[in-house]
């Protein structure tokens, strides 16, 4: 199995200069920081106590074998655990972009390059959608997700860079503004929850939504999806 992890932290947007100070203390070094908005709906939020959908996301590469002592830290030390104050995810890495890239990444963590390699990755129970949409079309993308069976998402506002390149394979450019939409859905949903994306919010319509998804290898701060271990 791949030796190095994404971690993924979203938090509400008035907690991202606490949290700053607390992953570089966990030896993060290079943390990138995204403005971003929830997508609950307003009564949820008054169930969870929450004044604002606007989110900040932090990704930053770790060791796979400290990501579980880091969403510790994050429960332990910050409250993860306490709804409302945010969820915190790790993904498995495929392959990165050369030995340069990877030391980046890692910003002087211990790490042997040898150990990053291309392997089959075991079935992991939960997945995370991601929809790359036109600006303006995130909503549709969630309501298709919804009716799939999923919860709420994360909306991230982004520019692609593929210019003609997209135009000549698929008619649509990447260049233009766009909207990232990440859905957390379990391992047994994720299949229904793309599909039904694809059938209203698909390439070819005005959404123009390309769709992927990432295996979810740890998380913490996301109760209701939880299931207690036997």
């Amino acid at each position: 199995m791949n030796k190095l992890s994404l971690f993924a932290l979203i938090v509400p947007r008035e907690d991202g200069k606490t949290w700053q100070p607390f992953l570089s203390g966990m030896g993060l070094r290079t943390v990138f920081s995204f403005p971003c908005m929830g997508t609950a709906t307003r009564s949820l939020m008054e169930r969870l106590g929450l004044t604002s959908s606007e989110k900040t996301m932090f990704l930053a590469a770790a060791p796979r074998a400290r990501i579980r002592g880091m969403m510790r830290k994050c429960i332990n030390d910050m409250g993860l655990n306490v709804p409302g104050t945010g969820i915190a995810m790790s993904f498995p890495y495929e392959s990165v972009g050369g030995r340069t890239a990877l030391e980046v990444l890692l910003g002087g963590q211990e790490f042997d390059p040898q150990e990053v390699s291309d392997m089959i990755m075991p079935v992991l129970p939960y997945s995370m959608v991601v929809a790359i949409c036109d600006n303006g079309h995130s909503e549709t993308v969630m309501e298709a997700a919804r009716e799939a069976g999923a919860g709420g998402g994360t909306v991230i506002h982004a520019k692609g860079t593929a210019g003609e390149l997209s135009k000549r394979f698929v008619g649509v450019s990447l260049a233009s503004e766009k909207d990232m939409v990440l859905v957390l859905v379990r391992q047994d949903d994720r299949r229904t929850v793309m599909q039904a994306i694809m059938d209203k919010a698909g390439i070819r319509s005005p959404a123009h939504t390309i769709l992927f998804s990432l295996p979810v290898e740890e998380i913490a701060g996301l109760q209701s999806l939880m299931e207690e271990e036997a």
